[in-house]
């Protein structure tokens, strides 16, 4: 099997890892948008999933450059589905707004076996509420940042933005070791931009999974997408779908609670195997 994949939207799918028992193939699709997939490098090396783990990039997402990142991360949604649809018996696993490109496209719950969405949201509700956060717990350097990348934006400003509003990320306790996890991260910020100009404050999930068997988790104290606006979605309380926090943790919470996050996804995929049993 070939350890790079691009689809003809330029998704990249990079194998991380196969392990024999399984056949499912487990998709982790970075948040962001414009942080590539690197994120998820911390979790995926302390998985022990049975099938192959792969780290998917839309166009244009951290180090996934096109020729015209703008055009092409436009067609997330179809860039998203196709990354899915080339392989079989899929495991999404989505991050932050990665989890809401997902539920912003009710065609992959056609082709998906199993969906995990982590520190996410089904609407745009989480972002006035962070917003407001902000206003209440301000940082200066990031409020300087944030002008500055408002006037000129670029990606050497939107990293040293990430790095300066780390504390909204993390807890007081995983905070240095957040910091030196962003620290040598990839960002786009031309896929940032597109987002937050054309999604982010207008999204709303347009599908909820039916069948699929699907886990939802955050840090019990993540600051900017809390678990409480899945909690109180009534279209998200299903048999198929558990709900979890994770203790001691922010907005990456395999940085700060690596355990817990491990041993929910070896409880999951017990789930799947359940499943399919039935």
């Amino acid at each position: 099997m070939k350890k790079y994949l691009w689809t003809s939207l330029k998704a990249r799918l990079h194998l991380i890892q196969s392990r024999p028992g399984a056949l499912f193939n487990w998709l982790f699709l970075p948040g962001g948008p414009g942080l590539g997939s690197e994120s998820l490098a911390p979790l995926t090396d302390i998985l022990n999933l049975p099938g192959s783990i792969w780290h998917v990039d839309l166009p244009g997402d951290g180090s996934n450059h096109t020729p015209d990142d703008e055009k092409y991360f436009s067609r997330w949604s179809e860039a998203l589905f196709e990354a899915v649809s080339v392989l079989d018996h899929v495991i999404l696993v989505a991050h932050s707004t990665g989890g809401m490109y997902a539920l912003a496209t009710p065609k992959l719950q056609k082709v998906l076996k199993g969906f995990i969405l982590m520190d996410s949201s089904p609407d745009c509700s989480w972002l006035q509420q962070f917003i407001k956060y902000v206003e209440s717990h301000p940082i200066e350097e990031a409020s300087k940042l944030h002008v500055n990348y408002a006037k000129k934006p670029s990606n050497r400003i939107l990293k040293k933005l990430t790095l300066a509003s780390a504390p909204y990320s993390f807890t007081k306790t995983g905070l240095q070791a957040g910091i030196e996890f962003l620290k040598d991260l990839p960002f786009n910020y031309i896929s940032c931009e597109w987002s937050s100009k054309n999604f982010d404050a207008s999204y709303k999930a347009k599908w909820v999974p039916k069948k699929i068997p699907t886990l939802i988790f955050s840090g019990e104290e993540d600051r900017i997408i809390p678990l409480n606006f899945f909690l109180r979605s009534k279209k998200f309380k299903r048999e198929n779908i558990k709900i979890c926090a994770i203790k001691n943790a922010g907005h990456f919470p395999w940085i700060e609670n690596p355990k817990q996050v491990a041993q929910l996804f070896t409880d999951y995929y017990q789930m799947l195997i359940n499943h399919f049993d039935d």
